[in-house]
């Protein structure tokens, strides 16, 4: 027996928010709850989004018994309802896994840093690009896996220069991909793919020239986003209708620079303040456009699918937090 739930307009039709169902599929289960609710439901059903365990999901997706299968209808100004749905927790701890390792390559060598970086750009890419194919596959893999290399490389070769042509690069190589590939022509494909594109490269850049300026910078930035990561999922789990992730994200972040700038040695009090800040708001930024990525709706208050989303914000923070420190170093 699987567990459906229902949200905002069609929780209303149903006068339920949440009933057991015998069924295989998603399918199975749509089909029984229009059958009990009726054609009202079934209208507000034709909009809705389907998640089984916080993942995106279509009609021939199974379930079993223990799954939770919520449908979740769009509201004004096409967000989502920003109901919790349900999602494993461990699935976070891969996020902390990829900060962890970015905070411990601050010690080694910057040759091994830079691999460190375009790895964890890589891999936050491919988890985007899985998701995406749930969501109607418009990233173009092949040329967003590009980017992060050639800014890692050409930023620690030439600095600026080269992170700057790295990022003209990943900009050229998105757009001109579909004139050889016709299964990319998309708009709105070549839309997404040279942004993610751009971030991918503007982040991998960055924190090879946050690297660049010491060890210390690098500690700072990683236990800043992780701290703001991490107070926004706890607002998310515990913070009820008081506090929502993007306050939890502030807070945090703030508290986390408040502490490096009265601990580390190199960054002030007011660098800390002012970069955690920037952080935060790229922490924000990158968990609204990666929902909208993930999940084809901004759920920026809610923990988008996909095992590194709590990380979709990382890549915009970097340079944000880079350009704090260099202005008021």
């Amino acid at each position: 027996m699987a567990t459906l739930r229902l949200f905002a307009g069609l929780r209303e039709s149903a006068g339920v928010s949440e009933v057991t169902v015998d069924a295989t599929t998603v399918g199975e289960v749509l089909d029984q709850a229009v059958a009990n609710y009726g054609a009202d439901f079934a209208d507000g059903l034709a909009a809705a989004r389907v998640w089984v365990n916080g993942e995106p999901a279509d009609k021939a997706t199974k379930v079993s018994t223990g799954d939770e299968v919520a449908i979740i209808p769009p509201v004004s100004g096409g967000e989502y309802v920003a109901e919790r749905v349900a999602a494993d927790p461990a699935e976070n701890v891969l996020s902390f896994i990829l900060l962890a390792a970015l905070f411990i390559a601050s010690w080694i060598p910057i040759e091994w840093f830079v691999v460190v970086a375009v790895g964890a750009a890589l891999a936050w890419i491919w988890d985007l690009a899985e998701t995406d194919d749930t969501n109607q596959a418009r990233l173009n893999v092949y040329a967003l896996i590009i980017a992060p290399p050639a800014a890692g490389v050409a930023t620690y070769a030439w600095g600026l220069d080269g992170w700057a042509g790295a990022v003209a690069a990943a900009v050229v190589v998105s757009v001109a991909w579909p004139i050889f590939d016709q299964n990319q022509r998309d708009v709105t494909a070549i839309g997404a793919t040279v942004t993610v594109a751009v971030i991918a490269a503007t982040g991998t850049g960055a924190l090879v020239l946050l690297r660049m300026i010491s060890t210390m910078t690098v500690l700072a930035f990683t236990f800043v986003v992780a701290a703001g990561i991490l107070a926004a999922l706890a607002t998310a789990l515990y913070g009820g209708q008081t506090l929502d992730p993007n306050v939890g994200t502030l807070v945090g972040s703030i508290v986390a620079g408040v502490l490096i700038g009265l601990l580390a040695p190199e960054i002030d009090l007011a660098t800390g303040l002012f970069s955690s800040v920037a952080a935060a708001v790229g922490l924000i930024a990158g968990r609204a456009f990666g929902s909208l990525i993930r999940a084809g709706a901004v759920v920026h208050t809610e923990r988008a699918p996909g095992h590194l989303s709590p990380i979709d914000g990382v890549f915009l923070s970097a340079p944000l937090f880079w350009m704090s420190v260099l202005l008021l170093s």
